[in-house]
């Protein structure tokens, strides 16, 4: 058994430095050569839940290849000895087994298909060499991993393959904007709408639509709403890296933001003049400018901190000349923004932030 690579950032993520973790893309075939489950972390297999995990992998055949929700793991060695932070490279050695703490059932049933005779072999090995997303973490002590396996079986929602299966795959930014939410949980403790892409306001809360996600992401990588097809091609070719930024930004931006964000009742960050400001704000203050791949500033967490104390509620008087007032006196009554004023609201955090 050969060793392979891992590409991604390692995070710490503790005030001791002691533990820390890694998003990052893995080939299936590697993950099924390299799983280990260990029955004092997670609990036993519900076979029951394989065959309907089974038949949507047997169902899917556009080229990207399969996307389930990401495989959480442990690597229990000590990774400086096997990571190379200038290249961003995880070395993972031939002896070494990811202890696996969610996605038992995916990788089993991955196992149980791939085994079987009755697919051909090319597609056996489209499905092999198809990527997933791997959160990896390091330092995790056994009671870490029982901790963290609880916590996320107790509190997560089960994802729909009816929902996943109609996404358009061959659109790259769905795809990004699919393994983000499945693994940012600030951006799930603030709520994305997948289903339809318009809000009704004040009613829901949600923070924004997937349709509006993907735009954010483009604004803030590229300053424009929508990637070109050689933008597309950049982030097919660093994905995990973008990916793991991706992840950690919105970690930031919403321990910054006020609770509850999209209620506009109470703020202005849930309209999508606004979000488009923020996204160019940030884009504008952190994002190095290159033709050939991503790169950011250096502590560009601060560029965003700036915004902290940022008067986001209603009352704002910053707001007034590019607002106006929906459903005007009813119990609905909310106040929005006039539309194409990004680079006017973009001013104004300019100014104020």
């Amino acid at each position: 058994m050969d060793d392979f690579v891992l590409k991604g950032s390692i995070q710490v993520i503790d005030q001791d430095e002691n533990k820390a973790l890694m998003t990052t893309q893995i080939k299936v075939r590697d993950i099924l050569a390299r799983y280990r489950i260990d029955p004092g972390i997670n609990r036993d297999l519900s076979y029951n839940r394989i065959p309907k995990i089974i038949k949507y992998v047997d169902s899917f055949e556009t080229d990207i290849g399969i996307f389930l929700p990401s495989i959480v793991c442990n690597f229990p060695e000590d990774p400086t000895r096997y990571y190379d932070r200038e290249k961003m490279q995880l070395t993972v050695p031939a002896a070494c087994k990811l202890v696996v703490i969610d996605g038992q059932h995916r990788i089993k049933s991955l196992e149980l298909y791939t085994n079987s005779k009755r697919i051909s072999e090319e597609k056996k090995e489209r499905i092999l060499n198809s990527d997933m997303t791997l959160q990896l973490y390091f330092g995790l002590s056994i009671l870490n991993q029982q901790t963290l396996f609880a916590d996320m079986n107790s509190n997560s929602k089960r994802v729909s393959m009816s929902l996943i299966a109609n996404y358009d795959t061959r659109d790259i930014m769905n795809v990004l904007v699919k393994d983000l939410y499945s693994i940012s949980n600030p951006l799930q403790s603030i709520r994305v709408e997948f289903n339809k892409s318009r809000l009704v306001r004040p009613k829901r809360t949600h923070f924004t639509t997937s349709v509006r996600l993907k735009k954010f992401i483009s604004l803030l990588i590229f300053g424009k709403k929508e990637p070109s097809s050689n933008d597309e091609h950049l982030i097919k070719e660093y994905y995990h890296e973008l990916l793991s930024f991706l992840e950690r930004f919105f970690r930031v931006l919403v321990d910054i933001m006020p609770p509850e964000p999209g209620n506009v009742l109470k703020y202005m960050l849930g309209h999508e003049p606004l979000q488009n400001a923020i996204a160019l704000y940030c884009h504008k203050r952190i994002m190095i400018e290159k033709t050939r791949n991503f790169s950011w500033i250096v502590n560009w967490e601060e560029e965003v901190e700036q915004l902290r104390d940022f008067n986001w509620t209603v009352k704002n008087s910053a707001w007034r000349p590019y607002m106006l007032i929906s459903r005007p006196n009813s119990p609905n009554e909310f106040q929005l923004f006039i539309e194409n004023v990004d680079r006017d609201l973009l001013r104004i955090l300019e100014k104020e932030g």
